[in-house]
């Protein structure tokens, strides 16, 4: 991997660098917050000479927040289209996000006014799409047609010339 290509002269890591002290100092400035913890996780409270065994690095947890993270089953979410609530839109958008007002209300309208003008607000796949007709295609195809017709009409006659199939006395 890139920890086995990666020039160890060039870029170095400091000796007095150790990734778990900082962590354990920020543990230990927190106070109540870590008994706590360590009550959730073990079940029993932390005594004060007792230290954690082994803290994971920052990068481990975040590793694990992107690997494992919590989901829903499908059978506890429900989707519903409804119209959208333009008061909490904006307090939302304006206020804590900051955006623009304007922008915001111009864009609410046309959210409101796509909504209304279908019953549906999110359209097939497939309604994109449509055959249109082909005059050119509908013309040859018929030619054809008419071209069949007549071939089969003149076998037809051809056979009836010639007279009856099978064996017969010769005149």
């Amino acid at each position: 991997t890139i920890l086995k290509t990666l020039n160890r002269e060039k870029y170095t890591v400091p000796e007095s660098y150790e990734p778990n002290v900082a962590r354990k100092r920020q543990l230990e400035e927190d106070g109540d917050s870590d008994n706590e913890d360590a009550t959730a996780k073990t079940g029993k409270p932390k005594t004060e000479g007792e230290e954690d065994v082994e803290i994971l690095p920052v990068y481990v947890e975040a590793r694990k927040l992107f690997n494992s993270h919590e989901v829903l089953p499908d059978s506890e979410i429900e989707l519903k289209w409804k119209d959208c609530q333009p008061e909490q839109l904006k307090a939302f958008l304006v206020d804590e996000m900051g955006f623009n007002p304007e922008r915001v209300q111009s864009n609410i309208e046309k959210l409101q006014k796509a909504h209304k003008t279908s019953k549906k607000p999110q359209m097939r796949m497939d309604s994109f799409f449509s055959l249109k007709p082909n005059p050119e295609a509908d013309a040859k195809r018929a030619a054809k047609r008419k071209a069949e017709k007549e071939a089969a009409k003149k076998q037809a006659a051809a056979k009836k010339k010639k007279g009856k199939g099978g064996f017969h006395k010769k005149k």
